[in-house]
């Protein structure tokens, strides 16, 4: 999604460019081991050890005259059925449209790779008319050379002007590559042809968008088709060294800019809210993959008091855990657990238990009190039947699933029934030592 501040390209470049052009179409690379994924299969946000956000409007809307503003609030970007969910959302005062939000993810600096064969399993929204989602690369020097310098690479874009002049918005996919050559914007791109738009809407559907990246050759593809080429072999490419860096990899839908050449909110009809969702990230090795980054060394970090605190899953209000993780004298790990929920008539109850964390993982044998009167102590009359079972994971200090095997007693008594890695997320956490705090 480059600056709308391109200056116009050297002869030189253009002749290069004309080369390019006439690349023959070749076959994707066979795809060798599968290096890293991210199938989004966990917490109900991000990854924070892989993922960082941009935020705000950026300088001249990043650089495109975008109109969205990103955040990272779980309206923007959530996990769901295994799925990274970036919706679209319009604000308004009344009636009045007073802008949009959206969400733009990156790994810079957590995952960054040269060269390899990338995909991600993507459903479009409806992009008309003003939506722009693109999975793209920068080079992970960005912040310190800035754009075009750090150099990118478009696996795809949609919803460009031509193509929405057309009513081939949902039709068409871009792939480009830009960069900082004899210090000017170099661009090199998928010409738009309405003979080349799909057959049929892209939307609504999963598609498979690919790219793959050698030492000598950038290829796009769409389900497995090519799209676009460009050779980037020194003999070709004699001021590319943008392409022969680690890039990271980026995902946002964009709103409005110079590329579907909407500036102005009344332009923007596509339905709103709007959701893309990424079904999975996976890097594959193509025989000259280097992968880095610190969130290949990150695993999900062991429980220890930062997970402590207040835990539920926001789509289902009213109940949740108050979880504590500490140590017994010996120094060996307790976990301390009380879930508040309810029985199979709306009655409020909890369970509560200890055990050992293992990892970032810790099982709870739960005991369900019995006999309890409001205002009154007995302990004599209160009954201490098994619970089940309760399982904690956590993805990092604020992400993390619950799940639950019922006991004869609770299945029986309270109506509880199994439940297997519910989302959850912590609400408020209780002050740790900042050796785990991460």
């Amino acid at each position: 999604m480059p600056s709308p501040t391109s200056t116009s390209i050297p002869r030189t470049v253009q002749a290069l460019l004309a080369g390019l052009a006439l690349i023959l179409a070749q076959a994707a690379s066979a795809q060798g081991q599968l290096l890293w994924s991210e199938e989004f299969d966990r917490g109900t946000q991000p990854n924070g050890a892989i993922w960082s956000y941009d935020l705000g409007t950026g300088s001249n809307g990043w650089g495109n005259w975008e109109l969205q503003e990103y955040t990272d609030s779980i309206d923007n970007a959530r996990i769901e059925d295994g799925n990274l969910v970036i919706t679209v959302r319009e604000q308004r005062v009344g009636s009045t449209r007073t802008g949009f939000t959206s969400a733009r993810l990156r790994t810079q600096d957590k995952l960054m790779f040269r060269y390899g064969y990338i995909e991600a399993r993507i459903k479009m929204p409806n992009l008309s008319n003003g939506l722009w989602p693109a999975f793209w690369t920068l080079g992970n020097n960005f912040s310190e050379v800035g754009w075009p310098a750090c150099g990118e690479l478009d696996i795809l874009e949609m919803g460009w002007r031509d193509a929405i002049r057309d009513g081939n918005a949902n039709r068409w996919v871009s792939s480009a590559a830009h960069w900082e050559s004899a210090g000017r914007h170099a661009l090199f791109a998928r010409t738009y042809s309405p003979g080349l738009a799909e057959p049929a809407d892209l939307n609504g559907e999963y598609q498979l968008f690919s790219m793959d990246w050698t030492p000598t050759r950038v290829t796009t593809y769409l389900n497995g088709k090519q799209l676009w080429a460009m050779d980037i072999s020194p003999s070709r490419c004699t001021d590319c060294e943008e392409f022969h860096r680690p890039h990271f990899i980026i995902l946002n839908v964009a709103v409005g800019g110079t590329y579907p050449n909407m500036t102005n909110q009344a332009q923007i009809t596509a339905p709103l809210p709007a959701e893309m969702w990424v079904d999975y990230v996976r890097i594959y090795d193509n025989g000259h993959t280097e992968l880095s980054g610190s969130g290949l060394s990150v695993g999900p970090p062991a429980i220890g008091p930062a997970h402590s605190g207040s835990w539920y899953q926001p789509i289902q209000d009213g109940h949740g855990f108050a979880l504590e993780f500490g140590e017994l004298p010996d120094g060996s790990p307790l976990a301390v657990a009380y879930w508040y929920t309810y029985d199979d008539q709306g009655n409020p109850i909890f369970l509560m238990g200890n055990g050992a964390p293992e990892g970032n993982r810790v099982s709870i044998d739960l005991i369900s009190p019995v006999g309890m009167v409001y205002g009154e102590f007995d302990p004599s009359s209160v009954q201490h039947q098994p619970g089940g079972t309760a399982v904690f994971e956590f993805d990092d200090r604020d992400n993390g699933t619950f799940s639950y095997i019922p006991s004869e007693f609770t299945n029986s008594t309270w109506g509880h029934t199994a439940i297997e890695a519910l989302p959850i997320v912590k609400l408020f956490g209780v002050p740790a030592p900042e050796s785990f705090v991460r």
